[in-house]
């Protein structure tokens, strides 16, 4: 099943969010109340939402997710955005110091416009490139939020967030200690 039918059945009446970024950099998007979240995971080349989800994304979730180190295959997910449609209602992009630029290339350019933001920490050089391929949002990752709230709003919807990890972290290149899951 691809992506966007995925979340479609798990949040058929809400705003959707495809993020794709870090997962240390999920505090971003705690809010009170907390939001539906869904992650989704490479299984054997292709992303899926696990059994476990949805969940809510409150600050316990956010440092368990954390810890969650996905496997990372940028060309099946650059394949897999590229089959992406505008039932996904913004997809976020990680810019991570121009990782994010081949995601943004494999999305769709008739989604760039108006389904889609390109996110970022404290600021995005890289902006103009982005801008370059058809983007027209872009904003600090804290501010994701605010930027999709009134297009939620408009829709009469409530936003559900979805997550893909696009950074593989490992025990050997992420410094905090690791229990397994």
């Amino acid at each position: 099943m691809k992506i966007a039918e995925q979340i479609d059945q798990l949040f058929p009446d809400c705003f959707t969010v495809l993020i794709l970024d870090n997962e240390v950099t999920l505090d971003a998007f705690i809010t009170n109340p907390p939001l539906k979240w869904a992650r989704l995971i490479n299984e054997k080349g292709r992303y899926i939402i696990p059994k476990n989800y949805p969940t809510s994304m409150t600050k316990a979730e956010s440092d368990r997710e954390e810890m969650n180190w996905d496997k990372v295959d940028l060309d099946v997910l650059r394949t897999t955005l590229s089959d992406l449609d505008n039932s996904v209602d913004c997809v976020a992009i990680g810019n991570n110091a121009s990782q994010g630029l081949p995601l943004a290339q494999a999305l769709p350019p008739n989604m760039r416009p108006d389904n889609a933001a390109i996110i970022y920490g404290s600021s995005l050089p890289e902006q103009p490139i982005y801008h370059a391929m058809g983007f027209q949002t872009f904003c600090r990752r804290d501010e994701l939020l605010k930027t999709v709230a009134p297009a939620a709003k408009n829709a009469g919807q409530e936003i559900a967030l979805c997550f893909i990890n696009t950074i593989e972290h490992n025990d050997q290149n992420y410094h905090t200690p690791w229990t397994p899951r």
